[in-house]
């Protein structure tokens, strides 16, 4: 594990050399058109030509900055061994003080809504309390409501957050605040955030596996990096050694990309893990506390709007061009900067997830 002091100052130098490179190719790369033969055309680059050409430019810039350099010497980290093989792992420690939803509001907010029973619409509920009924616990023993308030008080109580959260599924959507509210009733070290970096799209290597937990303060962030694509199957294994049966996870998207583009690579490899569990994903309840607000919902126009702009990154879909790179020249620099964007963006994903447990 990594301290806060000699070993993170490191990190923090790649970092400044990283916001040293874009301030010094952004005029440069005006000039400069996307090379026809790169790993994603500049056309289909949402972000505009003249960013895509920025990002080329730092590339540049960075395989030149880094000629000779060896990864573990720039990054600190150890080779992590498993019966999988090996791989590089960085964990470094963020000042993140994670706000979540105290389990006593959580479970006041669940057991409140009547709505949640089948049957039961405004009208019901609002007759239910003018006859006393305040919360879900008092229709154990109503005729009608008695069986499902029975159901769903044996959930809460044994703190049952992905059938909770599949039972609200049924009567709202997966966005409505009530989804947020069952995170309450995981302890903050329990959220597990998760975000990853790849080569392409489905079937192609994962190439960066980060996830991150809250300790106290602080995030503590931890990267399983391919320094070679044969590596990924360590890297999966490292990633499932984190994933308890009490984690519940925190994507951005993750539901639609993240979760499943890990079962299929580790289904590849035949490994066995379950990922099937409690998940929030904070795209859905983003869009919704946020809708009209924003101009677009990535990860990085929320952090933007919301924590301010990152001083230093590549465009996610710059990453495999970056990565493609560091595997045909053997130049850290690419990979570099792939692993600050993913450390950038899980830490972004904790921020913004607090803001959304904050109400």
């Amino acid at each position: 594990m990594l301290n806060e002091g000699q070993d993170n100052r490191k990190l923090n130098r790649v970092g400044e050399g990283l916001r040293s490179r874009v301030a010094r190719t952004g005029d440069a790369a005006s000039t400069q058109s996307a090379d026809s033969s790169q790993f994603i055309s500049g056309l289909l680059y949402a972000q505009g030509q003249n960013d895509f050409a920025q990002a080329l430019a730092l590339k540049r810039a960075l395989i030149k900055e880094h000629e000779g350099d060896v990864l573990e010497e720039m990054i600190p980290g150890s080779e992590l061994v498993n019966e999988r093989g090996t791989c590089y792992q960085i964990e470094t420690v963020e000042r993140v003080s994670l706000q979540t939803i105290p389990s006593l509001r959580a479970k006041e907010s669940l057991l409140s809504d009547f709505k949640l029973l089948n049957g039961v619409r405004e009208v019901t509920e609002s007759a239910l309390k003018e006859r006393g009924y305040h919360t879900i616990e008092d229709l154990v023993g109503h005729n009608r409501f008695g069986g499902q308030a029975r159901r769903f008080l044996g959930l809460v109580e044994a703190l049952d957050t992905a059938e909770i959260m599949e039972w609200i599924g049924k009567r709202f959507s997966k966005s409505h605040p009530l989804a947020l509210r069952a995170s309450g009733f995981h302890a903050p070290d329990e959220l597990l955030f998760v975000d990853i970096e790849t080569l392409g799209l489905f079937s192609s290597p994962i190439i960066v596996i980060g996830l991150a937990n809250s300790i106290g303060e602080t995030l503590n962030v931890h990267q399983f990096v391919l320094r070679d694509v044969h590596e990924e199957p360590a890297a999966l294994t490292a990633f499932l050694s984190h994933v308890d049966a009490r984690s519940a996870l925190v994507t951005f998207n993750g539901r639609t990309f993240d979760v499943p583009y890990l079962e299929q690579r580790l289904a590849y490899y035949q490994i066995r893990g379950d990922l099937q569990r409690t998940h929030f994903d904070a795209l859905h309840f983003a869009r919704r506390k946020w809708q009209g607000m924003m101009p677009d919902f990535r990860l990085f126009t929320l952090q933007k709007h919301l924590l301010g702009a990152r001083e230093t990154d590549i465009p996610s879909a710059l990453v495999p061009e970056f990565y493609e790179t560091y595997l045909r020249t053997q130049n850290v620099g690419p990979l570099l900067a792939v692993i600050e964007h993913n450390r950038q963006d899980l830490i972004a994903l904790a921020h913004i997830f607090s803001m959304l447990c904050e109400g």
